[in-house]
C-alpha cells in the first residue's frame, strides 16, 4: 500500500481524475475576493514540485481546489494561506501524525474528509489532502489586505 509519511493510503487514481474532469473551476476559481484572486496567480509558484508529484500520483487536478484561504498576512508582501483537495480512497493507518514539511514554509497532511469536497466528489469515499503555505507573495496591483 501506499504511504505519506506516517499515513497509509489506498486511492483510485481513475475515479479521482473523472471526478475532477467533471468540475469546470474550483473553490479558488468560484470566489472573486482579493485573497483568492491573488491565490490563483501566486499557485504555480507556490505548489512545490514534490507537492504537485504527489497530487499527480493521486489524481487531483492542482487548479481545482476544493477550498483555499487566506490566514495571515504576515509581513508586507507576505501572507499564509491553507486549503484542501480531496482524492477517491481510503486512509488504511491515520492518526496525529506530524505534517510534511516540502520547505520554503509549505506543509501538507491526510486526514478522514471532514471539509467540504467538489460535488462530483459527494457520496464517494474520499480522502482529505491539506496544504499550508507560509511564504505565498502578493502579486496584484491592489493594496494588501490585514
Amino acid at each position: 500500500m501506499p504511504s505519506f509519511g506516517h499515513w497509509v493510503y489506498t486511492a483510485d487514481r481513475d475515479a479521482t481524475i473523472e471526478a475532477y474532469s467533471q468540475i469546470e473551476r474550483g473553490g479558488a476559481d468560484r470566489c472573486d475576493c482579493a485573497w483568492c484572486r491573488n491565490f490563483r496567480k501566486v499557485r504555480p509558484q507556490v505548489f512545490p514540485s514534490e507537492f504537485l508529484a504527489l497530487l499527480g500520483v493521486l489524481g487531483i487536478d492542482p487548479n481545482k481546489d476544493a477550498e483555499v484561504y487566506h490566514i495571515a498576512r504576515l509581513a508586507p508582501g507576505r501572507h499564509y494561506y491553507g486549503g484542501w483537495y480531496h482524492f477517491v480512497g481510503n486512509l488504511d493507518e491515520t492518526g496525529d501524525f506530524p505534517p510534511i514539511h516540502f520547505g520554503t514554509g509549505f506543509t501538507t497532511w491526510m486526514s478522514q474528509a471532514a471539509a467540504p469536497r467538489l460535488p462530483s466528489l459527494k457520496g464517494l469515499p474520499v480522502v482529505e489532502l491539506a496544504f499550508s503555505c507560509e511564504t505565498v507573495p502578493w502579486l496584484l496591483d491592489e493594496p494588501e489586505g490585514d
